[in-house]
C-alpha cells in the first residue's frame, strides 16, 4: 500500500511538472496564449455607471448596431449613434475602442457614446477591429482607414453626416489608433511610410480626443515597473501587436510612437490619462510636442501624490473625477463641433 501511495504521488508530481513545462513553452514561444488571457479582461459584460443620466440620454439617441463595412479583416462592424432630433448633416466622431490591442468590443463606449451625442448632437461611430495577434500592426490603423472609407462613399450617410467636422477619437489602445490615424491624414511624409493615402482633408479633422492613450510607445522599452504583472502585460501587447518577441528593437515601435510623427497640420486635441497602470508620461510627452507645436492642446493629468488615478478611469461615471473629465470632453466637442 505504502508502494502504491509513493508511486502516485511521483507520478503526480511529474505529471505537474510536465504541465507546467508545457505552460512555460507555450508563453515562451507565441504570444497567443498570453493574449488570450489579457484580452478576457476585456470581456465583460458592458456596465452602466450613472443610470441616472444614461437612463434619460437613450430617449433621445438612435443606435444602429454591428453595420458590416468592407475590409480584408474580420470584426469589421460598426456601430452608429444619431440624435433623433437631427434635421441636418451633423459632425462626426469616429470612436476606436480600447483593449490592449488584444481585446475590447466597440460596445463598452455604449455609455458614452449615448450620453456625447445627446449633450453635444454630433453623430458618434464606434468601429470594431481585428485584434492582435491575429492582425499584427498596422493593421488596426488601416483597417479604421477601410471604415472611414465606408462612412465617406456610403450615399445615405453621406447626407447625414458632416465629413468636414469630423473627430477622431479612442480610448487606451483605440486612442493611438485614432490619433495615428490623425497624423497619418495631416502629415503625408508619415502616410507614406505607412503605405496610405489621406483619406480625410486637414480642414475636414476637426479635432482629436485621447483618453489613456500610449501615444509614445517607444517609452514601453524602459519601463521599469515592480510589477511582475505589468511586465508580462506590456510584453504580451507588444510582442502580439508588433508581431515579433524582439519589440524592443522594432522599427514598427518607432513609427507607432506618434510624439515624432505629428506636425503643425495636426488637429486640436484633448488628451487624459491616469497615473496608476496607465499611459501618463506618454501622454505628457505628446501634449508637450503639440504645445511646441503650437498645436491647440488641452489636458488633464494628476499628480500621483495627492491622488492615485487608474487606467480607463473616464468611464466609471460614478466618480468625480470621470464626471469631470466627461464635461471637459463634452465641453471641448461643442467647441470644435
Amino acid at each position: 500500500m505504502h508502494l502504491k501511495v509513493n508511486r502516485f504521488i511521483k507520478w503526480l508530481i511529474l505529471t505537474v511538472i510536465a504541465i507546467v513545462t508545457l505552460v512555460i513553452v507555450a508563453l515562451t514561444v507565441s504570444p497567443w496564449p498570453s493574449a488570450y488571457l489579457v484580452s478576457r479582461l476585456f470581456s465583460g459584460p458592458v456596465v452602466i455607471q450613472d443610470t441616472t443620466s444614461y437612463d434619460v440620454a437613450k430617449q433621445h439617441v438612435i443606435i444602429q448596431k454591428n453595420i458590416l463595412y468592407p475590409s480584408s479583416q474580420s470584426k469589421n462592424t460598426l456601430d452608429v449613434y444619431t440624435p433623433k432630433a437631427m434635421s441636418k448633416p451633423t459632425t462626426l466622431v469616429i470612436w476606436v475602442h480600447g483593449g490592449g490591442y488584444v481585446g475590447g468590443d466597440k460596445s463598452g463606449v455604449q455609455e458614452f457614446a449615448t450620453r456625447l451625442v445627446n449633450d453635444t448632437h454630433v453623430a458618434f461611430i464606434s468601429i470594431n477591429y481585428q485584434t492582435a495577434p491575429a492582425a499584427i500592426y498596422p493593421s488596426q490603423v488601416k483597417q479604421l482607414n477601410d471604415a472611414v472609407l465606408f462612412l465617406k462613399k456610403d450615399a445615405r450617410l453621406r447626407e447625414r453626416y458632416n465629413f468636414q467636422q469630423t473627430i477622431l477619437g479612442g480610448d487606451s489602445a483605440g486612442a493611438q489608433i485614432a490619433l495615428q490615424y490623425a497624423a497619418v491624414q495631416t502629415n503625408s511624409q508619415y502616410a507614406k511610410s505607412l503605405g496610405m493615402a489621406r483619406v480625410l482633408h486637414v480642414n475636414q479633422l476637426r479635432a482629436t480626443v485621447s483618453y489613456c492613450g500610449p501615444l509614445d510607445l517607444q517609452q514601453i522599452r524602459h519601463e521599469k515597473s515592480a510589477s511582475i504583472m505589468m511586465k508580462w502585460f506590456i510584453n504580451t501587447v507588444a510582442w502580439s501587436e508588433l508581431g515579433t518577441q524582439k519589440w524592443q528593437s522594432s522599427t514598427a515601435l518607432q513609427q507607432a510612437s506618434l510624439v515624432q510623427h505629428v506636425n503643425k497640420a495636426f488637429p486640436p486635441t484633448y488628451i487624459t490619462d491616469g497615473n496608476i497602470y496607465s499611459f501618463q508620461s506618454q501622454g505628457m510627452a505628446f501634449a508637450n510636442r503639440l504645445r511646441e507645436l503650437d498645436v491647440s492642446v488641452e489636458s488633464r493629468f494628476f499628480n500621483a501624490q495627492s491622488e492615485k488615478v487608474s487606467h480607463e478611469y473616464q468611464f466609471n461615471y460614478k466618480t468625480k473625477i470621470a464626471q469631470q473629465t466627461y464635461i471637459e470632453t463634452r465641453n471641448f466637442v461643442n467647441r470644435f463641433k
